[in-house]
Protein backbone atom coordinates (compact mmCIF):
# COMPACT_ATOMS: atom_id res chain seq x y z
CA UNK A 1 0.00 0.00 0.00
CA UNK A 2 1.44 3.46 -0.84
CA UNK A 3 1.22 6.35 1.29
CA UNK A 4 -0.04 9.25 -0.65
CA UNK A 5 -0.80 11.85 1.96
CA UNK A 6 1.85 13.73 3.43
CA UNK A 7 0.73 13.71 6.77
CA UNK A 8 0.53 9.92 6.93
CA UNK A 9 3.71 9.63 5.44
CA UNK A 10 5.41 11.38 7.64
CA UNK A 11 3.41 9.94 10.61
CA UNK A 12 4.83 6.39 9.28
CA UNK A 13 7.95 7.27 9.43
CA UNK A 14 8.17 8.42 12.96
CA UNK A 15 5.85 5.63 13.96
CA UNK A 16 8.83 3.11 12.95
CA UNK A 17 11.65 4.86 14.37
CA UNK A 18 9.56 4.76 17.78
CA UNK A 19 8.89 0.96 16.75
CA UNK A 20 12.58 -0.21 15.96
CA UNK A 21 13.92 2.24 18.83
CA UNK A 22 11.83 0.67 21.68
CA UNK A 23 11.90 -2.62 20.34
CA UNK A 24 15.95 -2.46 20.33
CA UNK A 25 16.54 -1.22 24.17
CA UNK A 26 13.63 -4.25 25.25
CA UNK A 27 15.00 -6.69 23.03
CA UNK A 28 18.61 -5.61 24.19
CA UNK A 29 17.48 -6.13 27.81
CA UNK A 30 15.75 -9.34 27.81
CA UNK A 31 19.08 -10.95 26.21
CA UNK A 32 21.34 -9.40 29.02
CA UNK A 33 18.80 -10.07 31.62
CA UNK A 34 20.47 -13.71 32.05
CA UNK A 35 17.29 -15.21 30.75
CA UNK A 36 19.88 -17.21 28.77
CA UNK A 37 23.29 -17.33 29.99
CA UNK A 38 24.33 -15.54 33.05
CA UNK A 39 27.55 -14.64 32.46
CA UNK A 40 28.46 -11.38 30.90
CA UNK A 41 28.23 -11.35 26.95
CA UNK A 42 28.41 -7.55 26.60
CA UNK A 43 31.53 -8.00 23.44
CA UNK A 44 30.00 -11.13 21.88
CA UNK A 45 26.56 -9.89 21.86
CA UNK A 46 28.07 -6.11 19.99
CA UNK A 47 30.40 -8.87 17.90
CA UNK A 48 27.80 -10.61 16.63
CA UNK A 49 25.23 -7.54 15.94
CA UNK A 50 28.23 -5.85 13.70
CA UNK A 51 28.35 -9.33 12.38
CA UNK A 52 24.32 -9.40 11.35
CA UNK A 53 24.71 -5.87 10.29
CA UNK A 54 27.23 -6.26 7.74
CA UNK A 55 25.90 -9.78 6.62
CA UNK A 56 21.83 -8.06 6.30
CA UNK A 57 24.13 -4.96 3.92
CA UNK A 58 25.31 -7.84 1.66
CA UNK A 59 22.05 -9.54 1.46
CA UNK A 60 20.38 -6.48 0.43
CA UNK A 61 23.14 -5.91 -2.27
CA UNK A 62 22.91 -9.83 -3.54
CA UNK A 63 19.06 -8.79 -3.87
CA UNK A 64 20.09 -6.16 -6.73
CA UNK A 65 20.40 -9.29 -9.31
CA UNK A 66 16.36 -9.43 -8.41
CA UNK A 67 15.70 -5.95 -8.11
CA UNK A 68 17.32 -3.08 -10.09
CA UNK A 69 16.86 -0.73 -7.18
CA UNK A 70 18.22 -2.08 -4.02
CA UNK A 71 21.44 -0.74 -2.85
CA UNK A 72 24.54 -1.56 -4.10
CA UNK A 73 27.26 -2.71 -1.50
CA UNK A 74 30.27 -0.41 -2.06
CA UNK A 75 33.60 -1.83 -2.80
CA UNK A 76 35.43 -2.11 1.00
CA UNK A 77 38.53 0.33 0.08
CA UNK A 78 41.25 -0.48 2.60
CA UNK A 79 42.72 2.82 2.61
CA UNK A 80 39.68 4.35 3.69
CA UNK A 81 38.88 1.46 5.85
CA UNK A 82 41.69 2.29 8.30
CA UNK A 83 41.39 6.08 7.80
CA UNK A 84 42.16 7.58 11.36
CA UNK A 85 38.60 9.16 11.74
CA UNK A 86 36.95 6.12 10.68
CA UNK A 87 39.50 4.00 13.25
CA UNK A 88 38.53 6.35 15.61
CA UNK A 89 34.32 5.91 14.99
CA UNK A 90 34.29 2.66 15.31
CA UNK A 91 36.91 2.37 18.41
CA UNK A 92 33.75 5.07 19.66
CA UNK A 93 31.04 3.03 18.79
CA UNK A 94 32.62 -0.25 19.85
CA UNK A 95 33.00 1.22 23.70
CA UNK A 96 29.20 2.82 23.09
CA UNK A 97 27.45 -0.57 22.46
CA UNK A 98 29.33 -2.97 24.87
CA UNK A 99 29.03 -0.37 27.71
CA UNK A 100 25.28 0.18 26.91
CA UNK A 101 24.89 -3.54 26.77
CA UNK A 102 26.58 -3.78 30.50
CA UNK A 103 24.20 -0.46 31.47
CA UNK A 104 21.07 -2.37 30.29
CA UNK A 105 21.97 -5.54 32.14
CA UNK A 106 22.35 -3.81 35.15
CA UNK A 107 19.52 -0.98 35.21
CA UNK A 108 16.01 -1.06 34.31
CA UNK A 109 14.25 0.00 31.21
CA UNK A 110 12.44 2.59 32.43
CA UNK A 111 15.30 3.97 33.96
CA UNK A 112 17.15 3.74 30.60
CA UNK A 113 16.33 7.65 29.75
CA UNK A 114 17.92 9.10 33.12
CA UNK A 115 20.98 7.06 32.89
CA UNK A 116 21.65 7.64 29.53
CA UNK A 117 21.32 11.74 29.75
CA UNK A 118 24.62 12.45 30.34
CA UNK A 119 25.55 12.01 26.70
CA UNK A 120 23.99 15.49 25.83
CA UNK A 121 26.71 17.03 28.42
CA UNK A 122 29.43 14.84 27.49
CA UNK A 123 28.56 15.71 23.62
CA UNK A 124 28.63 19.95 24.88
CA UNK A 125 31.77 19.44 26.45
CA UNK A 126 33.61 17.80 23.55
CA UNK A 127 31.47 19.86 20.57
CA UNK A 128 33.60 22.84 22.80
CA UNK A 129 36.94 21.35 22.81
CA UNK A 130 37.75 19.16 19.67
CA UNK A 131 34.78 21.15 17.54
CA UNK A 132 35.38 24.40 18.52
CA UNK A 133 32.24 25.34 19.02
CA UNK A 134 31.19 28.04 21.64
CA UNK A 135 29.50 27.33 25.26
CA UNK A 136 26.65 29.54 25.79
CA UNK A 137 24.55 30.35 28.89
CA UNK A 138 21.55 28.50 27.23
CA UNK A 139 23.37 25.36 27.05
CA UNK A 140 24.78 25.92 30.64
CA UNK A 141 20.78 26.23 31.88
CA UNK A 142 19.92 22.95 29.81
CA UNK A 143 23.08 21.04 31.01
CA UNK A 144 21.63 22.14 34.35
CA UNK A 145 18.20 20.62 33.71
CA UNK A 146 19.88 17.36 32.76
CA UNK A 147 22.55 17.05 36.06
CA UNK A 148 19.55 18.11 38.31
CA UNK A 149 16.98 14.95 36.89
CA UNK A 150 19.63 12.91 36.85
CA UNK A 151 20.30 12.92 40.79
CA UNK A 152 16.64 12.97 41.30
CA UNK A 153 16.31 9.97 39.56
CA UNK A 154 19.31 8.62 41.01
CA UNK A 155 17.87 9.60 44.57
CA UNK A 156 15.04 7.72 43.87
CA UNK A 157 16.14 4.99 42.38
CA UNK A 158 18.69 4.20 45.64
CA UNK A 159 15.22 5.33 47.88
CA UNK A 160 13.15 1.88 46.27
CA UNK A 161 15.72 -0.38 46.70
CA UNK A 162 16.64 -0.84 42.75
CA UNK A 163 19.77 1.74 42.26
CA UNK A 164 22.99 -0.26 41.31
CA UNK A 165 26.18 1.73 41.25
CA UNK A 166 27.52 -0.25 38.28
CA UNK A 167 24.75 0.78 36.22
CA UNK A 168 25.08 4.54 37.09
CA UNK A 169 28.93 4.19 36.40
CA UNK A 170 28.45 2.26 32.88
CA UNK A 171 25.69 4.58 31.73
CA UNK A 172 28.59 7.50 32.45
CA UNK A 173 30.99 5.91 30.14
CA UNK A 174 28.47 4.73 27.44
CA UNK A 175 27.29 8.02 27.17
CA UNK A 176 30.98 9.55 27.24
CA UNK A 177 31.90 7.11 24.48
CA UNK A 178 28.31 7.72 22.50
CA UNK A 179 29.18 11.51 22.58
CA UNK A 180 32.50 11.09 21.71
CA UNK A 181 31.05 8.53 18.77
CA UNK A 182 28.94 11.42 17.64
CA UNK A 183 31.94 13.83 16.92
CA UNK A 184 34.03 11.21 15.24
CA UNK A 185 30.66 10.15 12.93
CA UNK A 186 30.71 13.97 12.29
CA UNK A 187 34.05 13.85 10.92
CA UNK A 188 33.71 10.78 8.99
CA UNK A 189 30.30 11.89 6.88
CA UNK A 190 32.29 13.90 4.77
CA UNK A 191 34.52 11.12 4.11
CA UNK A 192 31.59 8.57 3.12
CA UNK A 193 29.72 12.08 1.44
CA UNK A 194 26.90 11.51 3.41
CA UNK A 195 26.12 8.18 2.70
CA UNK A 196 24.91 6.99 6.17
CA UNK A 197 24.70 3.28 4.99
CA UNK A 198 27.97 3.05 3.63
CA UNK A 199 29.30 4.93 6.70
CA UNK A 200 27.10 2.01 8.79
CA UNK A 201 28.90 -0.60 6.21
CA UNK A 202 32.57 0.57 7.04
CA UNK A 203 32.21 0.89 10.75
CA UNK A 204 30.54 -2.67 11.46
CA UNK A 205 33.09 -4.22 9.66
CA UNK A 206 35.77 -2.90 11.43
CA UNK A 207 33.63 -3.85 14.66
CA UNK A 208 33.69 -7.40 13.55
CA UNK A 209 37.45 -6.78 12.71
CA UNK A 210 38.26 -5.14 16.10
CA UNK A 211 36.18 -7.26 18.70
CA UNK A 212 36.93 -10.63 17.29
CA UNK A 213 40.02 -11.19 19.35
CA UNK A 214 38.55 -9.43 22.27
CA UNK A 215 34.87 -12.29 22.13
CA UNK A 216 38.10 -14.90 21.78
CA UNK A 217 40.35 -13.85 24.77
CA UNK A 218 37.28 -13.04 27.04
CA UNK A 219 36.46 -16.52 26.52
CA UNK A 220 32.32 -15.25 25.37
CA UNK A 221 32.37 -17.28 22.45
CA UNK A 222 32.95 -20.18 23.99
CA UNK A 223 30.88 -19.70 26.65
CA UNK A 224 27.86 -19.31 24.63
CA UNK A 225 28.88 -22.19 22.23
CA UNK A 226 29.40 -24.73 25.13
CA UNK A 227 26.11 -23.62 27.11
CA UNK A 228 22.93 -24.87 26.55
CA UNK A 229 22.14 -21.67 24.85
CA UNK A 230 23.74 -22.59 21.45
CA UNK A 231 20.79 -24.99 20.87
CA UNK A 232 18.06 -22.27 21.23
CA UNK A 233 16.79 -21.29 18.49
CA UNK A 234 14.96 -17.71 20.22
CA UNK A 235 18.35 -16.64 21.40
CA UNK A 236 20.16 -16.64 17.98
CA UNK A 237 16.82 -14.90 16.48
CA UNK A 238 16.65 -12.58 19.28
CA UNK A 239 20.26 -11.47 18.97
CA UNK A 240 19.77 -11.38 14.77
CA UNK A 241 17.02 -8.97 15.36
CA UNK A 242 19.05 -6.78 17.58
CA UNK A 243 21.44 -6.42 15.10
CA UNK A 244 18.74 -5.74 12.19
CA UNK A 245 17.53 -3.12 14.90
CA UNK A 246 21.22 -1.21 15.55
CA UNK A 247 21.41 -1.01 11.64
CA UNK A 248 17.71 0.17 11.23
CA UNK A 249 17.91 2.92 14.14
CA UNK A 250 20.48 5.20 12.06
CA UNK A 251 18.48 4.81 8.79
CA UNK A 252 15.56 5.64 10.77
CA UNK A 253 16.77 8.62 12.63
CA UNK A 254 18.40 9.95 9.23
CA UNK A 255 14.66 9.42 7.69
CA UNK A 256 12.93 11.26 10.04
CA UNK A 257 15.58 13.95 10.06
CA UNK A 258 15.09 14.30 6.49
CA UNK A 259 11.16 14.22 6.33
CA UNK A 260 10.69 16.35 9.59
CA UNK A 261 13.43 18.91 11.10
CA UNK A 262 15.71 18.17 13.75
CA UNK A 263 13.90 20.10 16.31
CA UNK A 264 10.99 17.96 15.59
CA UNK A 265 13.18 14.75 15.73
CA UNK A 266 14.15 15.67 19.06
CA UNK A 267 10.79 16.17 20.48
CA UNK A 268 10.25 12.63 18.75
CA UNK A 269 13.27 11.53 20.68
CA UNK A 270 11.64 12.72 23.66
CA UNK A 271 8.21 11.11 23.41
CA UNK A 272 9.15 8.16 22.38
CA UNK A 273 11.59 7.89 25.73
CA UNK A 274 8.51 8.87 27.80
CA UNK A 275 6.82 6.54 26.01
CA UNK A 276 9.31 3.59 26.54
CA UNK A 277 9.31 4.35 30.03
CA UNK A 278 5.59 3.83 30.16
CA UNK A 279 5.66 0.92 28.52
CA UNK A 280 8.80 -0.71 31.05
CA UNK A 281 6.83 0.43 33.87
CA UNK A 282 3.41 -1.35 32.62
CA UNK A 283 5.47 -4.73 31.41
CA UNK A 284 7.55 -5.10 34.34
CA UNK A 285 4.80 -3.95 36.80
CA UNK A 286 6.89 -1.44 38.33
CA UNK A 287 5.86 1.89 40.59
CA UNK A 288 7.18 5.02 40.75
CA UNK A 289 6.94 8.51 42.72
CA UNK A 290 6.18 11.13 41.88
CA UNK A 291 9.39 12.37 42.58
CA UNK A 292 10.98 9.95 40.25
CA UNK A 293 8.90 11.06 37.26
CA UNK A 294 9.59 14.94 37.79
CA UNK A 295 13.75 13.83 37.66
CA UNK A 296 12.77 11.92 34.38
CA UNK A 297 10.56 14.98 32.84
CA UNK A 298 13.94 17.22 33.58
CA UNK A 299 15.89 15.24 31.88
CA UNK A 300 13.56 15.53 28.83
CA UNK A 301 13.14 18.91 29.21
CA UNK A 302 16.68 19.53 29.28
CA UNK A 303 17.51 17.31 26.00
CA UNK A 304 14.28 19.04 24.41
CA UNK A 305 15.57 23.29 25.50
CA UNK A 306 19.26 22.42 23.56
CA UNK A 307 17.42 20.77 20.55
CA UNK A 308 15.59 24.12 20.26
CA UNK A 309 18.24 26.36 21.53
CA UNK A 310 20.29 24.68 18.20
CA UNK A 311 17.71 25.16 15.73
CA UNK A 312 17.23 28.58 16.28
CA UNK A 313 20.84 29.00 16.06
CA UNK A 314 21.13 27.26 12.70
CA UNK A 315 17.62 29.25 11.70
CA UNK A 316 19.63 32.31 12.71
CA UNK A 317 22.74 31.19 10.59
CA UNK A 318 20.48 30.52 7.30
CA UNK A 319 19.33 33.58 7.49
CA UNK A 320 22.40 35.75 8.24
CA UNK A 321 24.28 33.87 5.01
CA UNK A 322 20.76 34.84 2.85
CA UNK A 323 20.82 38.25 3.68
CA UNK A 324 24.86 38.05 2.79
CA UNK A 325 23.89 36.85 -0.54
CA UNK A 326 21.46 38.97 -1.78
CA UNK A 327 23.33 42.21 -0.55
CA UNK A 328 26.30 40.77 -2.97
CA UNK A 329 24.21 40.19 -5.86
CA UNK A 330 22.88 43.54 -5.39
Amino acid sequence: MVIQSPFLHVAAIILLYWIVSISMVFVNKHILSGAYVDTDLSIFIAWYQSLAAVTIIQVIGCMRKFFRNCYKVPEVDFQTLLHCDILKLSLSFIMSIALNNLMLKHIGVAFYQVARSFTLIFTIILSSRMLKQPLTWKALLACLCIITGFVIGIDQENDTGTLSVWGIIYGLLASFSAAICGVYFKRAESIHNGDSLKQAYYNNINCLLLLSPLVYSTGQARQVLQSQTSSALDFWILLTLSGVLSLAIGWVSALQIKVTSPVTHHISINAKSVTQTIIAILYYEEQKTVLWWCGNMLVICGVLLYALIKTTKQVAQKSNSSSSSLLISA
